[in-house]
């Protein structure tokens, strides 16, 4: 049920982030503005949360019949792991300009996967590359300057 709800309410906030981003002024030199990034996370959002919400349908009939509730630590963890996310982006905006992005992201990536029960080994080398190739896509291709913290201290 908790699914069902959660594809709904990303549907609803894909279609609030769409009708927002059509009201963003265009560029007469471009064919497209400032309004195409939002509309593509906005029809994002509605595409996943509509996924989401058909293929967790069926919780509506488990509740007609009674749902067994899960044991209390599972429960708990399971609203750690929701509330992850979010504590990864606080993360990141408070520390990014003294850590650096590519320490941010690498250490974010770690956490979210051992939470996720990968292994340690395999959660580091893959937060390490794929925090240096976020990097290097935005700042170098991108050209979008990005916090260096501790690391330009090397540099």
């Amino acid at each position: 049920m908790k699914d069902f709800m959660l594809g709904l309410a990303f549907m609803a906030a894909g279609a609030i982030v769409y009708v927002v981003a059509q009201g963003f002024p265009t560029m007469p030199s471009l064919q497209y503005g400032p309004s195409l990034f939002p509309s593509l996370i906005g029809g994002g959002f509605m595409i996943g949360g509509l996924i989401l919400a058909i293929s967790h349908g069926g919780a509506l009939k488990g509740i007609a019949h009674g749902i067994a509730w899960r044991p209390a630590p599972e429960r708990m963890r399971n609203l750690l792991l929701s509330l992850l996310p979010a504590l990864a982006i606080v993360f990141y905006i408070l520390a990014s300009e003294w850590l650096g992005t590519m320490l941010c992201l690498a250490v974010i990536m770690f956490v979210m996967m051992l939470a996720r029960r990968t292994s340690p080994i395999l959660a580091l080398g893959i937060s390490i590359v794929a925090a240096l190739v976020i990097d290097l896509v935005f700042s170098r291709y991108l050209l979008i300057p990005l916090p260096e913290g501790l690391l330009s201290l090397w540099g």
